[in-house]
């Protein structure tokens, strides 16, 4: 009921906005001639475009969206292959060379082509400095090498059936160029102003308004070559205001698409009692929202504890007080409720863990009980060695979705004797504490590892002990959340699934076994669906995507951005 309350006053908040509206937002660009987009990220990285080092780029600033591009995409709204920078690709029949077709015509920002040598040069880079991040994807790379100018041949140690995937929309590979990084270091080079291949050039930055400005490349290759161009000539892209001013600029234009997780459906309702200018995209998120155990840390280490954690989460509650949607839905599964997808939900599993959708604190407190964190004469729980039992619990501010289930375990905790202390900051820093492994208990999307490529391997790949670095220490790969899971068993089926082809039935019998093994240890909790309303402005611009016309995933934080852009139309 308190989170209930929550959302009530939230509303209640916003509904005083009807009395007065701050003044909109002044952008260094034209407002009709600029699409502006929020994140929930304060920027601190303003001069550099480098993936291979942590910190390397700033996530929200556009670079990500409109700047850089990917060989190739998947349109997950009508399942279309949009081969972009290639033309295809082939595997030998072994499954020991992949060959790479690149696109030609395709260029840099610079104009210097887009050829197989900066497909050659990146893989060779990361096999040659295995700190780097994205070195892990080319573990089973044996040698690579330019055939020609637009054919890549890369061989490997064992047969690999997913290598394609790796350098896909989300894949890992992000593609230099090789005429700029050559006899760079890697992870000193800061890229800047971006040498890419996407629509938009860097235009500025404003440090004291947390905002980057890029600007049509009017030299786009893509222009050419498949005759599409970006409707705005501007992408703004900045740190959303606080939830007050974010309304009044959407409800008098000065923001085209906010971010769906701080823009929540109580200001969507808000808006559309101001502004005709509403246009609504709903859209199952790739991932399933819940929390990750630390299990390295103790108490979350043991896996009896995170089971007891677990049966305090009431689904049914949090799924009718979700606040990014009118609804959505309680979940067992770490990944999207997709058709696609039914295929991994193996009726075995479900029946044996079926229970763990039950909210059952009388269960928790059994557990804990017989594991000797018992309560003292003060009704608060201990250890077995008597110290005081609290748990960090990892979120981003409210009124993100992760901080409302922080609060409804936190409450659940202080019934049964536990304190639980929410942690609440910025997404940057947030990234940078789970990353360092410095949280008990994390709160946020899940893997989009099973989603994005249809395969059950990269999520429980994900979770390999290989990945696990020491508490403190930065890790680069590994679950989203870096639950450091050290399972002999699940390492051995994930090992034993790499070389499998994943059409065969064999395959499914492991990947069945795997996934009963990642229930068992239960590194991390799916909670609710994850269903967000993307809402766009069509007071400048029109083409965006509707829920009656939904030809692309609306999500204005995803590198498929450009698709969108190139559908958009001023609306005067």
């Amino acid at each position: 009921m308190r989170i209930l309350r929550i959302v009530l006053i939230v509303g209640l908040v916003f509904s005083l906005l009807t009395l007065s509206v701050p003044a909109m937002a002044q952008y260094p660009v034209p407002r009709e001639q600029a699409m502006v987009y929020e994140t929930d990220t304060k920027y601190t990285v303003f001069d550099k475009a480098n993936t291979f080092v942590p910190r390397g780029t700033q996530w929200g600033s556009g670079w990500h969206q409109v700047a850089n591009e990917w060989d190739w995409y998947i349109n997950y709204a009508t399942g279309e292959i949009i081969y972009w920078r290639i033309t295809g690709w082939k595997y030998s029949r072994d499954r020991l060379e992949l060959r790479w077709f690149v696109r030609k015509g395709v260029t840099w920002n610079d104009g210097t082509p887009y050829t197989a040598h900066d497909i050659v040069f990146t893989i060779e880079t990361l096999m040659k400095n295995p700190d780097l991040l994205g070195a892990v994807h080319v573990a089973n790379v044996k040698s690579v090498s330019a055939i020609d100018d637009y054919t890549v041949s890369i061989k490997f140690k064992n047969p690999e059936y997913r290598f394609h995937h790796k350098l896909r929309m989300w894949g890992g590979i992000t593609v230099v160029a090789k005429h700029k990084w050559a006899g760079k270091d890697p992870r000193d080079y800061a890229n800047w102003p971006p040498v890419e291949t996407g629509p938009y050039k860097f235009h500025s930055y404003n440090k004291d308004l947390n905002m980057f400005v890029w600007e049509r490349d009017e030299n786009y290759w893509a222009k050419k070559v498949f005759g599409v161009s970006p409707g705005p000539k501007y992408v703004v892209c900045r740190m959303a205001p606080p939830p007050d001013i974010d309304l009044a600029d959407f409800i008098r234009g000065g923001v085209d698409a906010p971010l769906p997780h701080i823009f929540t459906w109580e200001m969507i309702k808000a808006a559309q009692k101001r502004t005709e200018h509403v246009v609504l995209a709903p859209y199952m998120d790739a991932v399933s929202q819940g929390l990750t155990f630390n299990c390295a840390k103790y108490p979350t280490s043991l896996r009896d504890f995170r089971w007891a954690i677990q049966y305090l989460i009431n689904r049914d509650l949090l799924a009718k007080t979700y606040p990014m949607a009118e609804k959505s839905y309680p979940t067992m599964w770490p990944w999207p409720d997709w058709k696609a997808l039914d295929k991994w939900e193996f009726p075995e599993i479900k029946a044996k863990y079926g229970e763990m959708m039950k909210y059952d604190p009388k269960k928790a407190e059994s557990i804990l009980d017989r594991l000797g964190f018992k309560k003292g004469p003060d009704g608060k729980r201990r250890t077995p060695k008597g110290e005081h039992l609290s748990l960090v619990l990892l979120t981003r501010p409210a009124p993100d979705l992760g901080y409302v289930h922080a609060k409804h375990l936190s409450d659940e905790l202080a019934k049964i004797g536990i304190e639980g202390i929410i942690k609440s900051v910025d997404p940057g820093m947030f990234g940078e504490l789970v990353n360092t492994g410095n949280y008990d208990i994390a709160f946020d999307v899940l893997d989009v590892a099973v989603a994005f490529p249809n395969d059950i391997y990269p999520f429980l790949d994900s979770y390999h002990s290989r990945h696990v670095k020491p508490i403190g220490e930065y890790q680069t790969s590994g679950d989203r959340m870096r639950s450091k899971l050290k399972s002999k068993d699940l390492d051995k089926i994930t090992d034993t699934l790499a070389n499998m082809d994943p059409d065969s039935s064999k395959y499914m019998l492991y990947a069945r076994r795997g996934l009963d093994i990642w229930f068992k240890e239960l590194p991390s909790v799916p909670i609710v669906e994850k269903m967000f309303v993307q809402v766009f402005s069509d007071k400048y611009w029109k083409g965006w995507p509707t829920e009656g016309n939904m030809y692309h995933v609306p999500y204005q934080w995803w590198p498929s951005l450009i698709f969108i852009l190139f559908k958009l139309k001023p609306a005067s």
